[in-house]
């Protein structure tokens, strides 16, 4: 089983003087938020790591409706980069749980703040291979 350091509002969670680990669907959850969140190209190790998503909602003049559908499209393509790359350490012989490895994504949402609308409300889930559920939500902001 991987583990990956506990990420609370985008500091390292220390507990008892050593750094908290995750595992399984929290570890799961923690891995689609970072992907989604993460600008593609701002990795220079792995250029193809994360999303569009922030880039094309910043300032977009755009829909909503288009807004919500580039969105999700860009989300899917992300939780499947993210998939593969899960795939590809298992065939690589690393201890990867079935709890924080994605089954299949379940739904994609995107809607606007009902009290800002510069805010949109992000919401993913998916199941495991261990069919549990991990769900991820977080808020983008389009100025």
């Amino acid at each position: 089983m991987s583990f990956d350091l506990k990420i609370k509002n985008k500091d390292l969670v220390i507990e008892g003087g050593d750094f908290k680990k995750i595992t399984d669907v929290e570890k799961l959850t923690q891995d689609i938020l970072k992907i989604a969140l993460t600008s593609v190209g701002s990795n220079p190790s792995h250029p193809w790591y994360g999303s569009y998503l922030s880039r094309s909602l910043i300032g977009s003049g755009l829909s909503t409706d288009i807004i919500y559908q580039f969105g999700q499209s860009q989300l899917q393509n992300c939780i499947e980069n993210l998939k593969s790359l899960q795939d590809m350490q298992v065939k690589n012989f690393q201890r990867v749980s079935a709890d924080e490895q994605i089954g299949s994504i379940l739904n994609i949402g995107i809607d606007r703040n009902i009290s800002d609308p510069r805010l949109f409300n992000v919401s993913i889930k998916v199941a495991t291979k261990g069919f549990k559920i991990s769900s991820a939500t977080f808020t983008i902001n389009t100025i």
